[in-house]
């Protein structure tokens, strides 16, 4: 073959592959952006789905809190609620320091007076909401068990939810079905009504028949316009216990931090024997997630304590006793 012929074939190659080269920058110009495209779509539906999740959790706790002003004055004082959003019924009372030395708090044992295992119950309320998988994700990381004191949601997107906790062990508890501190306890039918739907609600989505409540700002609230026995004597009919707490981690108060948040649980723990710690799972608390693994890692390194779902064993702490 002559030199002629053979500088035809290179030519020939070089051709080709600067075509190839080519159309694979142009392939590849093409095929980038849309897979950057879909990525970024993926991205956003997800995000998008958190989001619209997180607004119908908040729409939900303004709907129940945000007009409550009138009926949550504080009886006897001029005192009310903090102004606008989520927190300004519910949190103006289970943020309130329970002085246990004012009023009778069974369960709430100082050390020295029992012998033995101290037991610590993490309980969360309001959910479920956003944060409930990932709270359920770190009890099943550390291997520990809760109570969830929980609201009436019949949206499907929190079906999964209710479903999880009861089927991961952890103890399902009533909270009200509303939340609606003037819907509830405006009257003893009130409560009793509010009760039964959410009793039912929660047997229909888990098959599980719930026997364990707290009171919306705790037995010791002083919103109720009903006699808080009366509505003790309803549980009591309807084979219901009811908790409050003796240790707050205070994450519905303004300004909780993660750090507040595990130095009111683990800074009060020690104080009891029988300890029912108070949490929230709400949307509005992110700072109760990033605080709860630190808090396990906490309470399972302290002597002789262990970390236990509410039973029908379980010694009540109770803000007031109904004798």
């Amino acid at each position: 073959m002559g030199s002629g012929n053979k500088e035809k074939v290179q030519y020939s190659k070089r051709i080709r592959y600067l075509r190839r080269l080519i159309l694979t920058s142009v392939a590849a110009a093409c095929l980038i952006p849309i897979c950057i495209c879909v990525i970024l779509a993926v991205r956003y539906d997800r995000l998008n789905s958190k989001y619209e999740q997180a607004r119908a959790d908040l729409d939900w706790y303004r709907q129940r809190f945000g007009n409550e002003k009138d009926i949550l004055a504080l009886e006897d004082t001029d005192e009310t609620p903090s102004e606008g959003g989520e927190d300004s019924s519910a949190s103006a009372f289970e943020s309130m320091d329970v002085d246990y030395a004012t009023v009778d708090v069974s369960g709430a044992q100082n050390p020295e007076d029992i012998e033995g295992t101290r037991y610590v119950y993490l309980t969360f309320d309001d959910g479920p909401s956003i944060y409930t998988d990932e709270i359920l994700d770190i009890l099943a990381e550390y291997d520990v068990k809760a109570t969830f004191f929980v609201c009436g949601k019949p949206d499907a997107k929190y079906t999964d939810s209710y479903k999880r906790i009861v089927d991961e062990g952890h103890t399902l508890g009533m909270h009200s079905y509303s939340h609606k501190y003037s819907d509830i306890y405006s009257s003893v039918d009130a409560f009793s009504e509010d009760l039964k739907k959410l009793k039912h609600f929660l047997f229909d989505t888990t098959d599980v028949l719930p026997r364990y409540y707290r009171f919306p700002g705790g037995s010791s609230n002083k919103v109720t316009k009903v006699d808080i026995h009366e509505l003790m004597d309803v549980l009591e009919a309807d084979g219901v216990t009811y908790f409050d707490w003796n240790v707050s981690a205070g994450d519905d108060r303004a300004g909780a931090t993660k750090d507040t948040i595990y130095n009111n649980i683990v800074g009060n723990i020690p104080k009891f024997k029988h300890c029912i710690v108070l949490m929230h799972d709400a949307a509005d608390k992110k700072s109760t997630v990033e605080a709860l693994p630190e808090v396990i890692e906490a309470i399972q390194a302290m002597d002789d304590t262990v970390i236990v779902p509410i039973t029908d064993d379980t010694l009540p702490v109770q803000h007031i006793n109904n004798n």
